[in-house]
């Protein structure tokens, strides 16, 4: 718990300062010595707790609580009184005074009132709706309703309309909420130690990602490239992530404006994931047209066909430099590069080529089309492209079928009970040798990936709206729907019902 003190009297200060640094683990994040330089430091410092004297020489004790409280500032307060005031002590209890503290200090009383005051201040934060839930609502509310949640978020978060927010949205790449997590902790780690103090971290969801609000600082207009220098990087040894900026002053129209962050993140495709996108970069943006190459896919159909693989090869790495690589725009460099790995498929699948490892290039396509880089774009084409005329890809060659054999059954049994062991017993192995196998080939394990495979098919169920969340868990192989809602939250940072609404 983080405390300030605001008394005038050196001994008393210096007395409570001795008291709490002895006998509690409490951190003196200030002090200040009249209610003047109190709010100030209130404001500077977002204390748990305030002691504060009731009587002190310029503006007192009440005085300072009234004054925070017309600001909208809540906070809880202890009150320094002696018997004199005490009936006045009892009348400020409303001003966001918790308790009071006779003068003087008895320790042991006031160590008591400090624990049940840390208790009282535990108890009713946890009940409190908190920032990322109330952001929530205002993204999926009715429009009636959003101006109150702005008042009560802008509350919440102690902004007004004179004030700047800077916002950024980090987009992790996993589905894993352990990684969500760990880069949240980071993030916030990060903002303490470059000492940037009124700032929010929040996990809205798989899809979203997680949001950075940084309000009113003297340093916002360096905080792009700080966030640039000191925390994206570090964000990148965790997992890889994306993230973009943007500003506003107050918090009228933040949905809007998480929407537009949103938005810019699918320009990573152009800049790369270790830059920081905002709307000027996007604005500056020029696409060259680009036309789908039919030709080079007729010409190397007939190669496949031929048996002329290295001919093949240089017509894949002229579709490389002409498509993936040109100013095009990403979602037609993404549709027309999963067109082209198709032809190839199909014309293997055909004619026989490679067969045995077919099995996973859906798997392979569907990377492509969903694709935040152009790096991950090519490594999932040249995966294709290299099995089918050179075998050369280690990595797809995954024991020869036994992994395939797998990611194949569970595509056509998804539905079922599926278990390890069974999964194993299929391919003549031991559970714990195709568990192995998965980690080393696909980078997860059987088990994650069998989840995810399933959360995939559950998230396009929900999306076209023909199913009812029972029936979605039903068909996604879960029995029990709250199971699967909770399982669907662990991976995708929201629920099924609230995935529905925000898509």
């Amino acid at each position: 718990m983080r405390i300030i003190i605001v008394e005038d009297e050196p001994k008393t200060k210096e007395g409570l300062i001795k008291i709490i640094n002895k006998f509690t683990n409490y951190e003196i994040c200030g002090v200040a010595s009249d209610g003047l330089e109190g709010i100030k430091r209130i404001k500077e410092l977002k204390p748990d707790l305030i002691i504060s004297d009731i009587q002190m020489p310029g503006m007192d004790g009440l005085t300072m609580l009234r004054q925070l409280e017309q600001e909208g500032i809540s906070c809880y307060a202890l009150i320094l009184t002696g018997y004199s005031s005490f009936d006045y002590a009892r009348t400020a209890l409303h001003l966001g005074v918790v308790d009071y503290i006779l003068k003087p200090v008895d320790i042991k009383n006031f160590i008591s009132v400090l624990r049940k005051t840390e208790a009282k201040i535990l108890k009713e934060n946890s009940e409190k709706i908190n920032t990322a839930q109330l952001i929530w609502s205002l993204m999926t509310c009715e429009p009636d309703r959003k101006e109150q949640l702005i008042r009560q978020l802008s509350n919440q978060l102690q902004v007004d309309d004179r004030m700047e927010v800077t916002l950024f949205l980090v987009k992790p790449d996993s589905l894993d909420q352990e990684t969500a997590g760990e880069m949240t902790h980071c993030i916030k780690d990060k903002l303490g130690a470059l000492g940037i103090r009124n700032f929010h971290v929040v996990h809205l969801s798989f899809s979203y990602g997680i949001l950075v609000l940084i309000i009113d600082t003297e340093n916002n207009k360096f905080l792009k490239k700080m966030f640039s220098v000191h925390i994206l990087p570090c964000l990148n040894e965790i997992g890889s992530c994306y993230c973009s900026y943007a500003s506003l002053w107050e918090l009228a129209g933040l949905e809007n404006v998480i929407a537009r962050l949103k938005g810019l993140l699918s320009y990573t495709f152009v800049y790369g994931s270790e830059i920081i996108l905002d709307q000027e970069m996007v604005e500056q943006l020029e696409f060259a047209p680009i036309r789908y190459p039919l030709d080079l896919e007729n010409r190397i159909r007939k190669e496949i066909m031929n048996g002329n693989y290295e001919k093949a090869l240089k017509i894949s790495e002229k579709f490389k430099k002409m498509i993936i690589e040109s100013k095009g725009r990403p979602e037609l460099i993404r549709e027309y590069t999963a067109r082209f790995s198709s032809g190839i498929y199909n014309v293997a699948k055909e004619y026989d080529i490679k067969s045995e490892p077919l099995l996973i290039f859906h798997y392979f396509i569907n990377n492509m089309i969903e694709s935040k880089t152009k790096d991950d774009l090519i490594l999932n084409y040249e995966k294709i492209v290299n099995t089918i005329l050179n075998g050369t890809d280690a990595e797809i060659d995954v024991d020869n079928s036994t992994v395939l054999k797998v990611i194949n059954f569970i595509r056509d049994n998804y539905s079922k009970n599926i278990t390890l062991s069974e999964a194993a017993n299929l391919v003549g192995v031991t559970p714990e040798y195709l568990s192995k196998l998965f980690n080393e080939k696909i980078n997860v394990n059987f088990v994650v990936f069998l989840r995810n495979f399933r959360i995939s098919i559950a998230k396009r169920m929900i999306l076209s709206g023909k199913y009812q969340i029972q029936e979605v868990a039903e068909q996604v192989g879960f029995k029990d729907p709250k199971y699967f809602s909770k399982v669907f939250k662990s991976v995708c940072g929201i629920s099924p019902s609230e995935y529905r609404k925000v898509i």
